[in-house]
């Protein structure tokens, strides 16, 4: 809706707000206008305010002792325009919609048109959805309402005190944090409007953002030539050097042109890379407190700082860092330092790594996961799982490096002659673009099969509907195209979000790892691996993955041994990628799904370990030994059998589970208590005290027989589960109690020791008498503290 319809819209309101009125001329509502809009019964409760200014009464204090009539009759004012809130004031102060006239005033007009112009791109997936849509407007209105009761409107001429500005908005989301995220989506939708005061964020240059951090050390501005010689390198050689090429002079003594080099441009990562370990030189200087510029000096920074820094990579990039320095310091001073002497390269003989070797059931795992396109552990309601799934696996299918996925545009698929479908990759990490040509050049393509096919396009169908300018300071391509990829509101270049989805699926793959195992990366590595694996040719699998260098392709095969890449070779051919069906159609996008795949085939090389007598006997004299030491405490024998274990059910032993994974849980009732996947029944609460309390007992009956080995390592062999029990018990106050239950965490923090406090009681008075207690006499015995 246009600004001039919304103020013909709100012509029926009994009195029009008014447009920046000053602060000393606002007026107080006659009795005759306050009858407009509220009983006039409330008249004599707002006859009291009528002496005081109108902005006497927005003051926080004297607004929050006012009784609820007299806060309604100031909210009224801040309606109107005859008043304002501040800041801190409106966000907070409850707001009842149906007392107020919104749909009459040109402000909420223009919001209406503003959200239904919009929504469709910031929420791709729920256009369709008009119950979500209400949802999500309700929420951004309610930031809207706070904002005009502080007197501000969405635009000039809609009757507001003031227009929101960008400041306006940063105030506001420091004061009010649970309206953010609305605030943030506003600021986003007005930046849009031509003539909105919001201004869109500038993108802070790299060369200016390391100057601040320059700044904020204290070495900017230079105060000493040693300071004023690295910033000059780095923020007028190196800076000059980034996407563009450079020639260097060199001059004798007489100044007489001897030569002129010719220096490649460098990128803006490698550039920041450099600088920052210049940035360390000058602050170390600084702390030294060194100014002058010499050989001696140069060293004792040096060595300072290199004492300083932990890791063989750190060093090295230094080292580079500072001769680079130096070489530039000779040539434009003409002073000869002796490199050598001043950092000596270190005498040492390297192990050249060519990679990770990576664990094949891991990356079995994860592949499956990323394919199962009902994958629990994926939202696929959620705009960004779902772009975040399909860019790995095109990762997976193309070799091509996360920032290529990243940067491609909706047209990069393409159908060649012989009906085969390729991809381009325009942004590559080595420089393609030709001189001369147009803002791009085409040069790396990748061939596809139709399941990379498929999820093109199911990206195409969500991808942003308007064109987008990717900068290169956060790497992009400096172009503005359609993309294929963006963030959750279609405004800018995903920067780390699939390092981001990874890590999440893989903490819940693999718990016991601390970090993520495999990196966005790492998926083009699996590929590559699995290529070579086929038998391609080095010439091939240089130009699938873009490589400049022949020696690229060593951490992909030559990272493990011939018999294990024949093991992984066997898993990928017919576990992973499979036999796919190739589409009937592209053109309406009918695709056919993938053939399931067998779990037999990653257990094919488990199945030919042999247990063999010897290994039996041990195992058996353990049992022995355990059984003999605490014959109470144990029952049953060890019996021969050729049946087979029974298969264990997905997702638990118990109906209560709700997960739908193969949980690797111990399939034991203390850890389903304790998995977010469990769902106690109603009216269980007694029992579960009970199951609780037992597995309490048992932890200290683990403990006590524990004390009749005298070997430590015999204890952990053996009664390790009892640290275990202990540990499961803790999280169960918080899991169980209070989030399966509903209790209060204070109340389940008390329940939580006394059941620990029953169970050493009773195992101290008790365990010998009746050591395995029923479940009447356990709920009599935390009733009473005795046994019946």
């Amino acid at each position: 809706m246009s600004l001039s319809l919304a103020l013909q819209k709100s012509s029926d309101i009994p009195i029009p707000a008014r447009r920046k009125r000053l602060i000393e001329t606002w007026e107080h509502l006659t009795k005759a206008e306050y009858a407009q809009y509220r009983p006039v019964t409330n008249w004599s409760n707002i006859e009291l305010l009528l002496p005081s200014p109108v902005t006497e009464l927005s003051d926080s204090s004297r607004f929050s002792n006012l009784i609820p009539v007299q806060r309604d009759y100031v909210l009224l004012l801040a309606f109107l325009q005859r008043g304002s809130l501040p800041i801190e004031l409106a966000f907070p102060t409850k707001i009842v919609f149906s007392k107020f006239p919104f749909s009459e005033l040109p402000n909420f007009h223009y919001f209406d048109e503003l959200y239904d112009r919009y929504y469709s791109s910031f929420y791709p997936m729920d256009s369709e959805k008009q119950i979500m849509k209400a949802k999500k407007k309700i929420q951004l209105l309610r930031t809207v309402v706070c904002l005009w009761f502080a007197g501000y409107a969405l635009n000039d001429g809609l009757g507001g005190n003031k227009v929101i500005t960008s400041s306006v908005l940063e105030k506001s989301s420091k004061t009010a944090k649970s309206h953010r995220s609305s605030l943030t989506i506003l600021s986003k939708m007005l930046v849009k409007e031509t003539d909105s005061k919001i201004e869109a964020k500038p993108l802070l240059k790299f060369n200016e953002a390391e100057k601040n951090l320059w700044a904020a050390a204290g070495i900017f501005p230079t105060q000493t030539s040693f300071e004023e010689s690295l910033h000059n390198f780095a923020f007028t050689y190196l800076v000059g050097r980034v996407n563009g090429g450079i020639t260097e002079d060199h001059f004798n003594d007489e100044g007489i042109l001897l030569f002129r080099y010719g220096k490649k441009s460098i990128s803006q990562n490698y550039w920041k890379s450099v600088v920052k370990y210049v940035r360390y030189f000058a602050i170390c200087a600084k702390s030294l407190g060194i100014n002058n510029l010499n050989e001696v000096s140069i060293s004792n920074v040096y060595n300072d700082l290199i004492s300083q820094l932990k890791g063989q990579v750190d060093k090295s990039l230094f080292r580079v860092a500072l001769r680079l320095w130096l070489k530039w310091l000779i040539r434009t001073t003409s002073v000869n330092y002796n490199i050598e002497r001043i950092m000596p390269s270190p005498k040492r003989v390297l192990s050249k790594n060519h990679g990770r070797v990576f664990s094949m059931s891991k990356a079995y795992i994860l592949v499956q996961s990323l394919l199962n396109d009902q994958n629990a552990l994926v939202n696929e309601n959620d705009i960004m799982d779902y772009r975040y799934r399909r860019g790995c696996l095109l990762i997976l299918a193309t070799a091509a490096r996360p920032q290529e996925i990243v940067n491609l545009l909706q047209e990069a698929k393409f159908k060649d002659s012989n009906g085969d479908y390729w991809i381009r990759f325009h942004k590559t990490k080595t420089i393609r673009n030709q001189s001369g040509g147009k803002s791009f050049e085409w040069v790396h393509q990748v061939s596809v099969k139709s399941d990379a096919v498929r999820w093109f396009h199911e990206l195409l169908h969500f991808a942003p509907s308007e064109p987008l300018h990717f900068p290169i300071e956060s790497g992009g391509d400096d172009l503005t195209e359609l993309r294929l990829f963006a963030t959750k509101h279609n405004d800018g270049p995903i920067q780390k979000g699939f390092y981001n989805f990874l890590a999440r699926i893989q903490r819940k793959l693999f718990p016991e790892l601390t970090k993520p195992y495999f990196t966005p990366h790492n998926l083009r590595a699996l590929h590559l691996t699995y290529r070579r694996i086929i038998g391609d040719n080095d010439l091939l699998l240089e130009r699938q993955a873009g490589h400049s260098h022949s020696s690229s392709k060593k951490p992909y095969t030559q990272t493990m041994s011939s018999e294990e890449v024949g093991k992984f070779a066997d898993i990928f051919k017919k576990g992973v990628w499979g036999d796919t069906q190739h589409e009937t159609s592209v053109d309406d996008q009918s695709f056919l799904a993938d053939k399931d795949v067998n779990l037999d085939e990653i257990t094919k090389v488990s199945s030919k370990f042999v247990v063999t007598q010897t290994k039996l006997e041990e195992v058996l004299k353990l049992t022995q030994k355990v059984m003999e030491a605490a014959p109470l405490k144990f029952q049953g024998k060890v019996i021969e059998t050729e049946s087979e274990l029974t298969g264990v059910a997905v997702g638990g032993y118990t109906h209560n589970c709700n997960a739908h994974v193969l949980l690797n849980c111990g399939h034991t009732p203390g850890h389903c208590r304790a998995c977010d996947y469990y769902s106690p029944d109603e009216g269980t609460e007694d029992a579960h005290r009970v199951e609780v309390f037992r597995e309490m007992l048992h932890y200290y009956f683990c403990i006590d027989a524990e004390k009749e080995f005298k070997s430590t390592g015999h204890r952990k062999m053996v009664f390790q589960k009892a640290e275990d029990i202990k540990e499961r018990l803790g999280s169960t106050e918080g899991k169980l109690w209070v989030d399966k239950f509903g209790m209060k965490p204070n109340e389940a923090k008390k329940l939580h020791a006394l059941l620990w406090k029953k169970a050493r009681i009773y195992f101290r008075q008790e365990s010998k008498i009746n050591p395995k207690p029923s479940t009447d006499q356990i709920l009599q015995y935390m009733i009473s503290g005795e046994m019946t």
